[in-house]
């Protein structure tokens, strides 16, 4: 059933940005959002979760369609109002969704199978900060490689939204986690998120360190998501035989990947796309359900968020590409 509507009286702040570019790009407006569509349903949003690949579509790294274009692929909230043929969602829902682009929105119509029914014990904050960057470690730690007890990971940027959860989760199976971080204030946060080791990341001896930690066997898995920073150094800490999984490239993308050397090393190198992961209704649900598992198990522990108004988006992308800020980051309408 259709709930009431007045367009009218349903103006909504949101996000424009009208070319590629700096965080200056990204301006605060106001806009009418139209009557939910045959199955969709309009959330009012609670918090939306800031993530490295939005500046990519806001820099150009990444292409958008048109413009205005709204950034942002995560969101939780409220379902305000139901379009027609909607039958599993109703006025009231605590719901969330990931990567829908167009996210940062006080209010905005989503279709029904891409959202998740919200836990109720999971506060809009939590979900906005654990859908994409818990979905992307569920995938590192649990299908690209599933983590066993007693293997020896290293995880870059283990202070970071998805490195602070691969880290914490890798623990939790057993794992001995090496982590490193782009500045000493990182540290004691990388250790919080279950860091057996943390090191900088240009630190000196950084490579014997790891040797004498693994007993000059390298380790089994790298997750990196910095990228052309320490690409080369993963490589060269791995074991003969070893995996290294190339998730983000905050630093920007690797650059001559000697393939030949991998190959005769036995290194597996990935590069997995979440998309090619969650692919349908199904798949969703069941990452959905893994990652509220974990939650709820105490894998996560207390989550670090750091919270901006959704209209000081440019001061959060400043800061997310200077590597100031620790932890999960999400924005508040």
């Amino acid at each position: 059933m259709l709930s009431s509507y007045k367009e009218s009286e349903n103006r909504s702040g949101v996000i424009k940005i009208y070319q590629q570019g700096a965080p200056s790009v990204l301006q605060y407006t106001k806009e009418v959002v139209p009557e939910p569509g045959p199955g969709q349903v309009q959330v009012r949003q609670a918090a939306i979760g800031l993530n490295f690949i939005d500046t990519y579509f806001r820099d150009g790294k990444f292409p958008v369609k048109s413009f205005p274009y709204t950034p942002g692929v995560e969101g939780a909230g409220t379902v305000e109002a139901v379009g027609p043929w909607v039958t599993d969602f109703k006025v009231g829902d605590r719901v969330g969704y990931h990567f829908i682009p167009g996210s940062y929105s006080e209010v905005r119509n989503v279709s029904t199978h891409q959202l998740i029914t919200l836990p109720e014990d999971i506060t809009f904050e939590q979900a906005a900060a654990i859908l994409v960057k818990g979905f992307t470690a569920r995938m590192l730690v649990r299908s690209i490689h599933q983590v066993s007890e007693g293997e020896v990971v290293l995880v870059h940027a283990a202070a970071g939204g998805v490195g602070s959860l691969v880290a914490k989760w890798a623990k939790s199976l057993g794992a001995t986690v090496i982590g490193t971080v782009g500045s000493p204030k990182k540290r004691d946060n990388a250790i919080r998120n279950g860091a057996d080791h943390v090191f900088l990341a240009n630190c000196e001896g950084f490579a014997n360190s790891v040797n004498e930690i693994t007993k000059g066997k390298g380790v089994d898995v790298v997750y990196d998501g910095v990228g052309r920073d320490t690409f080369s150094q993963s490589v060269d800490l791995l074991h003969d035989g070893g995996k290294i999984v190339l998730y983000g490239s905050s630093s920007g993308q690797p650059e001559h990947i000697n393939h030949a050397s991998l190959r005769a090393r036995d290194i597996t190198l990935y590069t997995p796309a979440l998309s090619a992961y969650i692919t349908d209704y199904d798949s969703l649900q069941l990452y959905a359900a893994d990652t509220f598992a974990a939650f709820h198990s105490g894998v996560f522990g207390d989550l670090s968020i750091t919270k901006y108004p959704l209209s000081q988006v440019s001061q959060a992308h400043t800061d997310l590409e200077s590597r100031l800020t620790t932890g999960l980051v999400i924005l508040v309408p």
